[in-house]
């Protein structure tokens, strides 16, 4: 299901000319994550819908670093 609010979110974003647009995932490494936690997506299904890494977001959910993941719309 977090597959299709992605690819909703991208293309709702590409249709009123946002020229990017980020998302704040935790960064697992493939470790389970708690299914009450998993509402902000994981590193690797940003990754898998063209997202890159842009930063470090200095949180914590549930025990694993949050990112700032980031997907350029201007290409």
């Amino acid at each position: 299901m977090t597959h299709a609010l992605i690819e909703g979110a991208v293309a709702y974003a590409r249709e009123r000319g946002a020229p990017a647009i980020e998302g704040y995932p935790v960064d697992n490494g493939g470790d389970a994550v708690n299914l009450t936690m998993a509402y902000v997506g994981t590193r690797a299904l940003f990754e898998s819908a063209g997202f890159e890494k842009a930063a470090d977001a200095g949180s914590v959910l549930d025990g694993f670093p949050r990112v700032l993941m980031r997907l350029d719309l201007s290409a």
